[in-house]
This record gives C-alpha cells, structure tokens and sequence, in this order.
C-alpha cells in the first residue's frame, strides 16, 4: 500500500525579506486524497496570515525513503 506525506516551501515575507523554511508533515496518509485533504486543511487555516506562501506537494513515502 502506497503512503504519502506532505512536503514543500514555507515563505513569509517580500522581496529581500522574505524568509522561506523547506518543511514537511510528519502525519503518514494512506492517499494521495487524504494527503491533498490535509493540505487544504492547513492552507485554509494559515489564509489570513499577511505575506505568507505555500508550494507544498503529496509525495509518496517510498520517494522519499529513497534518499536515507
């Protein structure tokens, strides 16, 4: 069975201040739907913080696994 966690960019700021954190979730999906679900979630509660953005992405777990 395939599992998947959420990775990606965290940026807060403009231009020359802006700051941006790689980050991952560490809560193991069993979709790629639940993953995407989980996201919206999140993006939804960070909306109304001013200068923010996200780039995150479902990846599956084997990927991942790859590089340890």
């Amino acid at each position: 069975m395939l599992k998947f966690f959420l990775v990606g960019w965290v940026c807060l700021g403009q231009g020359i201040e802006q700051k941006c954190v790689r980050m991952g979730s560490q809560i193991i999906h069993d979709s790629y739907e639940s993953c995407n679900d989980y996201f919206d979630v999140v993006r939804g509660e960070m909306s109304d913080v001013k200068d923010l953005k996200l780039q995150f992405t479902c990846v599956q777990a084997g990927l991942l696994e790859d590089f340890y």
